[in-house]
């Protein structure tokens, strides 16, 4: 890794690349990183940092260990205050801050060894890429605890995989294998185990050959292509490439093209 600076909270560490690529990782080893009170609070404080500032280059998530997270903390309460809808306290806090990492600004990637079970699959599918070590594995086994999936499982699973596949793998809270993830499009990269935070790393230092505006306002287009028509689609492209063709970043790019092409030549 490059040089990176540390943020030290009890459930989650944050290290800070010197190439604006920001690494957090869910920091509780010793109880499977399941996802604490704590944890997302520390994580909503990042998230509007990020929102209030110029965005990194990129957000890399993973778990300590060598393990994503088991999702929710089923030893502690998930209830806080007195509120109408107080038993699911824990639950509120989670699915805010999934809702704003999905639309962070900024190039998003899951790094997952071992497993991502519950919400913490909901985190990793919130990402806009996926990459998992080859014997991570999947799972939602919710209505096994007399629970409804959360955390946007079921939405993720629906939209990527269809009704009939989704249902069958949140009724039967089977694992899903990394393999199988891949094919429904819930993975984006299957790496070598143990490689996985430092391949996921790569990836973000690469991210748009350094170019963050067009980087940037690509996720953009890709996320609103989601529910948008072709029509919608073309014209949100057409706004977003005349914004960007005046852009340092296209010139620069257009004068590297065309040294090379020179270089070539001579």
């Amino acid at each position: 890794r490059n040089s990176m600076a540390e943020e030290r909270n009890e459930d989650l560490l944050v290290e800070r690349g010197d190439d604006g690529v920001i690494l957090v990782t869910l920091n509780r080893p010793r109880a499977k990183n399941t996802v604490s009170f704590a944890m997302w609070e520390a994580f909503a404080d990042l998230l509007t940092e990020i929102e209030a500032s110029t965005p990194p280059r990129a957000l890399v998530i993973c778990g300590a260990e060598g393990w994503f997270s088991n999702g929710g903390d089923m030893k502690n309460p998930p209830a806080r205050g007195e509120g109408a809808m107080n038993l699911a306290a824990r639950l509120e806090l989670g699915q805010r801050a999934i809702r704003r990492l999905s639309a962070l600004p900024v190039p998003t990637i899951a790094a997952v060894e071992g497993g991502a079970w519950g919400v913490a699959w909901g985190i990793a599918l919130a990402c806009d890429v996926l990459i998992a070590g080859a014997s991570a594995s999947f799972g939602a086994p919710f209505v096994r605890y007399g629970l409804v999936p959360d955390g946007g499982v079921s939405w993720y699973l629906t939209r990527a995989a269809g009704r009939r596949i989704a249902s069958e793998i949140v009724y039967s809270g089977r694992a899903v294998p990394v393999e199988e993830a891949a094919r429904l499009g819930l993975v984006s990269r299957i790496v070598p185990d143990g490689t996985v935070v430092a391949e996921a790393l790569a990836f973000a230092r690469g991210v748009g050959d350094g170019n963050r505006h067009a980087t940037e306002l690509s996720k953009r287009l890709i996320h609103a292509s989601e529910t948008a028509s072709l029509e919608n689609a073309h014209a949100l492209e057409l706004a977003y490439c005349h914004q960007l063709q005046s852009g340092e970043e296209a010139i620069r790019a257009r004068e590297g093209f065309a040294a090379r092409s020179a270089a070539r030549k001579g």
